[in-house]
């Protein structure tokens, strides 16, 4: 009996298994819905992305990996965009209206940047393309 993976013409037979269909992006989808989902669990899903995004990217140039380099520097940016927020909180928290408008605004700039760049991560995941600039600040 022989495994369904790998070639039955023997010339053909090699090593290497035969998949009925190339990587898909069916991963790089759920790491941005694990992404999104960070808004509502406090970074939980977007470390459990992050590592499915570490593991998934290959040394190859397949148009998934655009999107993982996405997923990782969407990561490490919101982590450093939230950082930022935090110290600018601990030195303006006090100064009533202008203070909390400055966090208000930042906190929303974050927000707003990271629910962009996810959805049109997602989007054009679901559309098989890649990202153009995967190493892009803003939306790629």
């Amino acid at each position: 009996m022989t495994d369904a993976r790998f070639s039955e013409d023997p010339a053909h037979q090699t090593a290497q298994p035969v998949y009925a269909e190339e990587r898909s992006g069916n991963t790089a989808i759920v790491c941005y819905a694990l992404m999104i989902a960070t808004l509502f669990t406090a970074y939980a899903t977007g470390l459990i992305a992050l590592i499915v995004a570490y593991v998934a990217r290959e040394d190859d140039n397949h148009w998934t990996n655009s999107h993982y380099t996405f997923v990782i520097r969407t990561f490490w940016i919101s982590i450093l965009y939230a950082v930022l927020t935090g110290i600018m909180t601990f030195f303006v928290w006090w100064i009533p209206l202008i203070g909390w408008a400055i966090i208000g605004l930042m906190g929303l700039y974050t927000a707003a940047w990271f629910i962009g760049r996810n959805v049109i991560g997602l989007l054009r995941a679901m559309e098989g393309k890649p990202i153009d600039n995967p190493r892009s600040w803003f939306f790629g």
